[in-house]
């Protein structure tokens, strides 16, 4: 039964099954066939991760139904290995795609985890395709092997259709802390270029040739967003990596309190960017937690422990904006 509904219960070693399956040039077939199908079609779907465990944990304990024939020893330590490896405990829950990026970047071997190539007793030899390298050469296809990035058919249809929209709309839909991303973006400079990957420029040029332009803070994903290989246009959410939909609320929330402003609030781009600066000196106060502190994955820091210097520059030259 899963712990969310529509949620998938998986135990640690199957992300890596997967990985090495793939790495092998094979579609996972069975069981890990199903939960890789389910997470394809729904690469935000809430995964826990469950492990059978001793301790006051055991509330999560999936049982030994799904262990592999390595035996109870094993399939319990490499379960736990890869939590440690993970940075999680027994019964986390995190959206699919986030597990991966997460695997991804912290098991960069199954060496010493799925097997044990010096191991004095067979209890501890573990998987044979251990010493295969196929892990590995899943790692190296990337996480896209597993969830395909956005169309980029799509992606460049969309890039053009939000352009548009914008130049011609009445009023700016924009989230509350990239007003810091523009003046990040923009880092003093006089000559400004349009990028694919999102309509920074696009929202900055429209402020600098009609200062008056009317500016709508939204809660979620904004106009900005539209062209971003993260935004999901079926969903409208960002399936930013490790965490960053819940990085990007925060430094929402705290920009709006510094400014004293709350979602919907409407003011010309002039007035909004004079409050900004006077209210926000450096993006430390918002990107950096103030502390300049990392306390998990999920809580990074944007550009340094003590904040931008590219803001810093935009500040002084008031966003380009007369």
């Amino acid at each position: 039964m899963s712990t969310f509904p529509g949620g998938l219960d998986i135990r640690p070693y199957q992300l890596m099954c997967i990985v090495c399956k793939l790495g092998a040039g094979a579609k996972p077939e069975g069981k890990l066939g199903k939960l890789l199908d389910a997470m394809r079609k729904n690469p935000d779907m809430p995964v826990t991760l469950r492990a059978n465990v001793d301790s006051v944990y055991r509330f999560q304990n999936p049982g030994h139904a799904d262990d592999t024939p390595e035996g109870e020893l094993f399939n319990e330590k490499r379960d736990l290995d890869i939590l440690q490896l993970l940075g999680l405990v027994p019964g986390s829950t995190r959206p699919a795609l986030e597990i991966f990026e997460r695997l991804f970047k912290n098991i960069p071997t199954v060496r010493g985890v799925c097997g044990q190539a010096d191991a004095e007793s067979a209890t501890w030899k573990g998987c044979p395709a251990a010493l295969s390298g196929n892990y590995e050469k899943g790692l190296v296809k990337g996480v896209t092997a597993i969830f395909p990035s956005r169309d980029k058919e799509e992606q460049a249809r969309a890039k053009i259709e939000s352009v548009k929209a914008m130049y011609e709309a009445d009023t700016l839909l924009i989230r509350p802390h990239h007003l810091l991303c523009m003046a990040c973006f923009h880092q003093g400079r006089t000559e400004l270029k349009p990028i694919a990957a999102d309509n920074l420029f696009e929202a900055i040029d429209i402020i600098q040739k009609n200062p008056g332009t009317a500016v709508k803070l939204v809660r979620g994903c904004c106009m900005i967003c539209l062209s971003c290989a993260r935004y999901n246009p079926k969903t409208k959410l960002c399936s930013g990596g490790l965490g960053m939909n819940l990085r990007d609320q925060k430094k929402d929330l705290d920009t709006l309190r510094l400014l004293g402003l709350k979602y919907g609030d409407v003011l010309p781009g002039r007035k909004l960017y004079e409050l900004v600066f006077e209210r926000i000196p450096s993006t430390k106060l918002v990107c950096s937690w103030v502390d300049g502190e990392v306390r998990g994955t999920e809580w990074s820091i944007c550009s340094g422990a003590e904040g931008s210097e590219r803001y810093l520059k935009a500040r002084e030259a008031n966003l380009g904006i007369n």
